[in-house]
């Protein structure tokens, strides 16, 4: 019987052969059909085989004839062979190569062949040769910036993004609490604390019956080979992910909880407390002497160091320990506090689910409110939307919330608006005056001087009908850096405007970063959570964005996605000259 492929097994053969068409100089469109088919499954909530099943595979989005054609052989066959005739003899190693900023299937071809490139580490050694520097197109700049960008990339695969192991770990742990033999599990170290990337999973079970728990897991399907297992402590590998699972007694599940979900210089702080007061707090609890103070509950560690629990998210020894002492912990933000998004794509430019959809999806998430930001017409690559194709969009918006009557979400109109190079916005201000919900965002032109971005920023913040700024520094974590501007006079006009900064949740860029947004919270700054999200399931990325406003110590009252709608309407429109026209008309 044939291996059936998963979702994610067919995705990446799609995006493969997206890379192998780029690197033979084949056909652009083909490539970028492939590319969104790789993207489109990756965010089914269904499984294709049950979509092949109801003969739906064509309504999927990036997918015709040819495509749905080649899934369902893979379903059947666990093979595409066109792909891998394609495929054969392009070395999956030289195909990482795209993974490297800065390198694109041309240049890569080109150290293929006359360099006998395959793989980051003989980029490494060509690019330490020299031999580069006499070819024409491989300035100083350039050989330096492809350098950084390979030391980028080799600090990454060292580390995953958050938001793509989570998933996988918490089936994991969904799947080791119906165990017989475990009483509770948890996830524990940086994945717990909620930090943007993460190396491999810790994962705490409590059993009366440690190694007979870590059999049973270790026998789980999700589990691809076991590295090592022994009584109280197995390593085990989900396809590439490790996961290091720890059995813990009863008597020490909280301590342990505690100490491996850490940081380390938290639990440095705290150990050295306990010696100042004449106790040991290691794995297995808190001690004076070898009487045992607590260590069932991981309040207890807490507890006895005269202290309230401090949530996971702030364990970073940034001064949580202090705050906790002082009972003056902030009242975090949750994922139940927030009643709308203001970010989210459809179709109408480079999202993957319909208007409709969208809205529905957003409705079931109980959201009071759901803005629709498309891009603006510079962003042609992600299909911005022209003035036709705004007033068609409008039009649909209209019917949409009409045919729902006075069942929720509201509908907003909203725009991801480019921020030229001079600071202008993609759209005039008369055009920006029929939008409920403007989010400014720079999406080009990132090498202007620190001086030339931060005077572009600024201006767009001044624009009265700008709501957010979006994704503020443009990074995309490991692949792209940080615009340099001065963040500090950018937080200070958007204050000064009422313009709210973003805490974007795609696990992709998770822009702003922790500490920023706590310095801009700690300036007086609003912030806005939002899921950036380009389909249906990618609103689910307003976890990921709430997370990131924890470790900020921001709480609900700050962010103006949590306030309900006649605050939320008030703000918007509380700096625009005049209302708007086009809305109207179309209504």
């Amino acid at each position: 019987m044939p291996k059936r492929l998963s979702n994610p097994e067919i995705a990446g053969i799609f995006e493969k052969m997206s890379r192998v068409l780029a690197l033979k100089g084949k056909d652009r469109f083909r490539i970028l059909a492939y590319q969104k088919a790789a993207q489109s499954i990756r965010d089914l909530e269904q499984d294709l085989t049950d979509i092949a099943g109801a003969g739906k595979l064509e309504e999927i989005p990036g997918i015709g004839k040819d495509l749905a054609g080649k899934i369902e052989e893979a379903l059947q066959t666990g093979h595409i062979l066109s792909c891998e005739r394609e495929c054969r003899n392009v070395p999956d190693s030289l195909l990482t190569l795209f993974e490297v900023r800065g390198l694109g299937p041309k240049t890569i071809a080109l150290f293929h062949k006359h360099y006998h490139v395959e793989d980051v580490n003989d980029l490494k050694t060509l690019l330490a040769s020299g031999k580069l520097q006499k070819k024409t197109g491989f300035g100083e700049k350039k050989l330096a910036g492809l350098s950084e960008a390979v030391d980028s990339w080799t600090a990454a695969r060292q580390r995953m993004l958050l938001g793509l192991v989570l998933p996988t770990a918490e089936s994991l742990l969904k799947q080791i609490r119906r165990l017989p033999s475990v009483q509770r599990a948890e996830l524990a170290g940086s994945l717990r604390r909620g930090r943007e990337t993460v190396g491999d999973v810790d994962l705490l079970v409590c059993s009366a019956s440690p190694s007979q728990a870590l059999q049973e897991t270790s026998k789980l399907p999700a589990v691809t080979r076991v590295l090592a297992i022994g009584p109280t402590k197995a390593s085990l590998l989900l396809n590439d992910l490790q996961v290091d699972v720890r059995a813990i007694p009863p008597e020490s599940y909280g301590a342990a909880l505690q100490y491996f979900t850490g940081s380390k210089t938290h639990n440095t702080h705290l150990r050295a407390m306990a010696r100042q007061c004449g106790l040991k707090l290691n794995e297995y609890g808190v001690f004076r002497g070898s009487r045992r103070l607590g260590g069932a509950e991981e309040e207890d560690v807490y507890r006895v160091l005269r202290m309230p629990w401090i949530a996971p998210e702030l364990r970073e020894d940034r001064g949580e320990i202090e705050a906790a002492q002082k009972s003056a912990l902030p009242d975090l933000v949750e994922l139940k506090d927030i009643r709308g998004d203001l970010h989210a794509h459809t179709t109408y430019s480079d999202g993957r689910s319909t208007a409709s959809e969208m809205v529905e999806r957003a409705a079931s998430l109980g959201y009071e409110y759901i803005a629709l930001s498309d891009h603006s017409p510079s962003e042609r690559v992600a299909r911005g939307l022209d003035l036709d194709r705004l007033a068609k969009k409008i039009a649909e918006l209209h019917r949409i919330q009409k045919e729902r009557s006075a069942r929720g979400p509201r509908i907003l109109l909203g725009t991801e608006v480019d921020i030229l190079p001079d600071g202008r916005l993609d759209y005039p201000d008369e055009v920006l005056a029929n939008f409920d919900v403007v989010i400014a965002a720079v999406h080009g032109n990132f090498k202007q001087t620190s001086a030339e971005m931060t005077k572009r920023v600024v201006r767009a913040l001044e624009n009265p009908y700008v709501n957010v700024l979006a994704h503020p520094t443009g990074r995309l974590i490991d692949k792209r850096p940080p615009i340099e501007f001065d963040f500090e006079r950018a937080v200070f006009a958007a204050k000064q405007a009422g313009v709210a900064l973003e805490i974007d949740g795609s696990p992709w860029r998770l822009d702003l970063n922790d500490i920023l947004a706590r310095a801009a919270h700690e300036r007086g700054a609003l912030l806005a959570v939002t899921a950036d999200a380009h389909s249906t399931s990618q609103l689910s990325f307003m976890r990921f964005g709430v997370t990131q406003a924890r470790r900020a110590w921001i709480s609900e009252r700050e962010i103006v996605n949590t306030w309900p709608w006649p605050k939320l309407q008030s703000w918007l429109t509380a700096r625009r000259p005049h209302r708007a026209r086009m809305a109207k008309a179309a209504s």
